[in-house]
């Protein structure tokens, strides 16, 4: 059912968003369905702009949401069945079911005020299978504004830098526009991709020191720690990254960079 839904629904994005004669109350409605309220830790919003639906992801629950008509249903979260460049969930509650799938699309930058770059095909069921709607949508991943910036780095667990015999001190630069991270693990240059869900975080280091010099192995094993860390807890200007329930990295804020 889910492939299928993937096959009938993707290719029509794209067609219909070549109409642009959206009407001003149209438009707005379009922007109160997007600004509804979450449930705490959503995590990716979608919503399609013919029927005034949408869709809201979150450790909390999975919501599906309508202006025409006026409902709301909630529904468990579960782990995506398919976890990479596309993802697919399937949860249901009492009554009702919903499968969804999600893959990156460029084209969606175009929909609304650019922030869109993931295509999504939904398919609900409501009551019983008979009574089953399929649509597709753009969507985009949330991330917290506040991770955006240069951190500079202050420990390793319990060790400082003059500890762990690196001779720079090591900075990383987050861009949640990009969804990218930059900066270097003392004197060497390092790039990356990051992606939130909550307060979950996973970095992607894409360039990095090679294993040449006694330098360029002990930035290694420090940014192989950054690879591990899957949640972060920001206080103030602390920044802190977590593998699991451990503290593993400690930044603080560059302010005098901004």
């Amino acid at each position: 059912m889910i492939l299928a839904l993937t096959v009938s629904l993707f290719p029509s994005c794209g067609t219909e968003q070549e109409n642009k004669n959206k009407s001003k109350d149209t438009t707005t409605k379009h922007i109160d369905l997007l600004n509804k309220n979450d449930l705490a830790g959503t995590f990716f919003k979608a919503m399609d702009q013919e029927t005034l639906q949408s869709i809201s992801i979150g450790k909390k629950g999975i919501v599906y949401s309508s202006s025409k008509p006026n409902q709301k249903i909630v529904f468990p979260y579960v782990e995506p069945l398919i976890d990479g460049e596309s993802r697919v969930y399937s949860t249901s509650n009492k009554t009702d079911s919903i499968d969804i799938v999600i893959y990156e699309d460029e084209t969606a930058q175009s929909y609304l005020d650019g922030r869109f770059d993931h295509s999504v095909a939904v398919s609900i069921s409501k009551g019983n299978i008979q009574n089953t709607s399929d649509f597709a949508c753009y969507g985009h991943y949330l991330y917290d504004e506040t991770l955006s910036g240069n951190w500079v780095f202050q420990a390793y667990e319990d060790k400082r830098i003059e500890e762990l015999g690196i001779d720079q001190i090591p900075l990383i630069c987050i861009d949640i526009n990009t969804r990218s991270f930059s900066g270097s693990g003392g004197n060497h240059m390092i790039y990356g991709d990051i992606r939130c869900q909550g307060d979950s975080v996973a970095f992607k280091i894409i360039l990095s020191p090679e294993y040449v010099t006694d330098t360029y192995r002990k930035e290694k094993e420090l940014l192989a720690v950054l690879d591990t860390c899957d949640r972060y807890v920001i206080q103030e200007d602390i920044l802190y990254l977590y593998e699991q329930d451990v503290l593993k990295l400690t930044f603080i804020r560059d302010i005098y960079n901004v």
